[in-house]
């Protein structure tokens, strides 16, 4: 089984991605146009729904539809690809989805500080990367310049309280 940091713990993936064989206690994740095309024809999805979100998705045709979703994962398919950390504060910020934002694909340690700060709580990381080792890179910053959707007090709002 596929292990990922959740809450900032390694855990056991339950989430099977396409092209994966179902396995016991694992939900599907489906594309997000086929998640919409599943409710375009009258049909709602079954609860707890998982989708996946690719770099050039729209979010707004998902923003009515937030409360029937409990993962979203936010596909990175390679180093560079930046939409995601846009997709992840648009969802936390503009339409407040509460649910699980999971990041997912070519990404390394050194992006998980940001990533957090983004809005995500979950990670798939490479799988080059060493989990374990990873979950230190949640501490590699105490202070960041912009505010986030983290708990991590920016520069100016810790001068201002001074």
């Amino acid at each position: 089984m596929r292990r990922i940091i959740c809450r900032r713990e390694l855990v056991t993936d339950d989430a099977r991605y396409a092209g994966e064989p179902p396995g016991p206690d694992t939900r599907e994740v489906q594309p997000l146009a086929q998640f919409i095309a599943v409710l375009g024809a009258g049909q709602m999805p079954g609860p707890g729904a998982a989708i996946m979100i690719a770099p050039a998705d729209e979010l707004e045709a998902l923003a009515a539809h937030l409360a029937l979703v409990s993962l979203i994962v936010v596909d990175f398919p390679k180093i560079g690809e930046g939409r995601g950390y846009s997709h992840a504060r648009m969802l936390r910020q503009r339409y407040r989805y509460a649910g699980e934002l999971r990041a997912r694909g070519a990404l390394k340690r050194d992006q998980l500080f940001f990533l957090a700060r983004c809005g995500f709580d979950s990670f798939d990381l490479d799988p080059a990367e060493d989990l374990q080792a990873a979950l230190a890179a949640f501490n590699d910053f105490s202070v960041a310049y912009q505010d986030g959707s983290d708990a991590v007090v920016a520069v100016r709002r810790r001068a201002a309280a001074s």
